[in-house]
């Protein structure tokens, strides 16, 4: 190769990724970005949503403004149908979901009509763990669970307040009446502070920290089970459900409800989003976990900030997609939307 060919391939080189950028920073310039929220303002992921949005928009070229657009309905699976179906597929509106959702075509193919393995990952802001937390004294223990009946509150039908207790109900034994309806995890904790219900399953430690970390720390308000793969110190001493199945196949349905919170507040774009713009929001969003400003705030409102980056986060959707067919279809008769 002559040396000036290969300086010609070395400045073509150089130009790609500020071309690129160049683009990039074209298509934002001057506009707007939502994240869309399947949630009412106020609820834990919306203030995850409007954390990131307040610092997102200075990583992506061009600085576009960043809202958020609340767009509650069918516990969260609303939002995620919208941006499977519907929204633009130019970048400007992505989405921070309940993970619950993404494995709902996999449950729930007759409702949820869209392939969470076409969504573009942008990445997680965190990892959490699945408690039952609990306003009432009636219940002291996971083994009072069985023998006392609780009533728990809980928004749709696909909402993880629902999915988790119904799974917990039917593998471990546990005497829980289950009431739906509710708009947000806040209008439960409402109830439950009124004695309208004991309290709700589908409670992450991250929502334990923003939402109700005082009362769960001096013990008014009490989690009495735990649905993790790894140790937490907040949650120490209390019975992980993992240890408490029976099987190894219903270790592997805890596993199959229960593994979305393995990326816990994830963001996407909407399937076909042109690539060059997923490497760029992508790089956004991992710049953005890394910018100080948003982790000074993040600690300053109990944010728990523990991030997934795209790469990582498809690849554990994935892994979620090629469950066996017969243990989802056991999973879909405990959850009781289906099966043979």
């Amino acid at each position: 190769m002559s040396r000036t060919f290969a300086g010609v391939v070395c400045m073509f080189a150089a130009l790609g990724p500020a071309s690129a950028q160049d683009k990039t920073a074209a298509l934002y310039t001057g506009k707007t970005v939502r994240i869309v929220v399947g949630y009412p303002s106020g609820s834990g992921f919306d203030v995850y949503a409007r954390s990131v949005a307040r610092h997102m928009g200075k990583h992506i070229p061009g600085g576009p403004t960043v809202i958020v657009q609340n767009m509650p309905g069918a516990g969260g699976l609303t939002s995620v149908a919208y941006m499977a179906n519907v929204a633009p597929r130019d970048g400007l509106t992505l989405a921070l979901i309940n993970p619950v959702n993404s494995t709902e075509p996999l449950l729930n193919p007759e409702v949820a009509k869209f392939d969470s393995t076409k969504f573009k990952w942008l990445g997680s802001v965190n990892k959490d763990v699945q408690t039952c937390v609990f306003w009432t004294q009636k219940a002291k223990s996971a083994e009072d669970m069985k023998n006392v009946e609780l009533i728990l509150g809980a928004t749709g039908p696909s909402s993880g307040s629902a999915l988790d207790a119904k799974t917990l109900a039917s593998l471990l034994g546990f005497k829980f009446k289950i009431v739906m309806g509710y708009p947000g995890i806040a209008d439960i904790r409402l109830a439950a502070e009124k004695g309208e219900v004991d309290g709700h399953c589908g409670m992450p430690l991250a929502q334990i920290k923003t939402d109700i970390w005082e009362g769960f720390k001096s013990g008014r308000i009490k989690a009495l089970i735990q649905i993790a793969t790894a140790e937490y110190p907040e949650l120490k001493g209390i019975p992980n459900a993992f240890d408490l199945a029976q099987s190894p196949d219903d270790r592997k349905i805890l596993n199959l409800v229960f593994a979305p919170w393995t990326y816990g507040r994830p963001m996407l774009a909407p399937p076909e989003t042109p690539q060059s713009t997923v490497t760029a929001l992508r790089k956004a969003f991992d710049d953005t976990m890394k910018d100080p400003a948003f982790l000074a705030e993040a600690k300053q409102i109990n944010l728990d900030v523990n991030p997934l980056d795209g790469a990582a986060v498809e690849k554990l959707v994935q892994e979620l997609f090629e469950t066996p067919k017969p243990l989802i279809e056991r999973t879909r008769v405990i959850l009781g939307i289906g099966g043979k």
